[in-house]
């Protein structure tokens, strides 16, 4: 269901409700109905509450569109999206302020009330708070993007939606997709591969050097360009430093080829078996 008929379903709720109750006030009022005046005084709260929030709504539908393209030249869509949920939360906070009011609250008491409520709403959700929270970091510090390969925790996989809570990532080893919440961000270390091609790089200690090091070479970048998408920059070569001689591979690859790394190392491993260092 679209936002926009999610806010006409809500307003025809409301609208309902408030027929309704007005219906019962009014007959109260010709004393068609009977009923205690604290039942009355509570009637009249709820018919004022589902006022506020009929008037906020209808607001919201009316001026939301102006509020997300009042920003559309000075901010990107992420930072939109997060102006205009602002919007609505503070239009639904001030109808039930209003309320409060109604109901004979004084300022100070409804900002103490408000406090409590908060405080121990904040200790009840912290997770998601959390979340939220990081919702911000992601969207304005830029971590990754929707379209990134990343690896966090022990996960990996291309980030197709970026939530107020949770973010998706499809695996393309699994058919089905990982929600992770955004708190995670907070937390764990993230790996960005970036949106397209990567650069990946592995190193194989040997122990001595065949004679014909340099067939067996061959054969290895070969291989590595018959499994491998992306053909530039393929390189293989024979390096050396404080550990001693290894074998150095290096090539573009991308999340959809992330079986290519296992595969080459099977590969090192079949062509110099008799001279890897014990343990590689």
């Amino acid at each position: 269901m679209s936002l926009s008929k999610k806010r006409y379903r809500r307003i025809f709720l409301l609208t309902a409700l408030l027929l309704f109750f007005g219906a019962v006030y009014y007959m109260i009022s010709k004393n068609v109905i009977r009923i205690d005046p604290i039942i009355l005084k509570i009637i009249g709260l709820f018919f004022t509450l589902i006022l506020s929030l009929l008037i906020a709504t209808i607001i919201i539908r009316l001026t939301g569109n102006k509020v997300w393209n009042m920003f559309e030249k000075e901010m990107e869509v992420e930072q939109r999206i997060i102006i205009t949920k602002l919007y609505s939360i503070s239009l639904y906070t001030i109808a039930f302020i209003i309320t409060f009011w109604k109901a004979g609250v004084s300022l100070g008491d409804i900002t103490l009330f408000v406090g409590l409520i908060a405080t121990g709403f904040a200790f009840a959700v912290r997770d998601l708070l959390l979340s939220f929270f990081a919702w911000f970091i992601i969207l304005n510090k830029k971590p990754f993007q929707m379209g990134d390969y990343i690896q966090i925790h022990e996960e990996t996989g291309l980030v197709t939606r970026i939530g107020t809570f949770f973010f998706t990532l499809e695996q393309h080893h699994h058919e089905h997709f990982l929600k992770i919440p955004n708190s995670l961000v907070l937390s764990k270390p993230i790996h960005n591969l970036g949106s397209g091609k990567y650069r990946e790089e592995i190193k194989i200690n040997i122990s001595s050097i065949p004679a014909d090091v340099q067939e067996r070479m061959t054969e290895l970048s070969t291989y590595l360009k018959s499994r491998n998408a992306f053909k530039e920059q393929i390189k293989t070569q024979l390096g050396t430093d404080e550990e001693g001689w290894h074998i150095a591979v290096s090539f573009f690859t991308s999340y959809k080829q992330e079986n290519l790394k296992p595969a080459v190392l099977m590969k090192v491993q079949e062509l110099f078996a008799e001279h890897l260092k014990f343990g590689h």
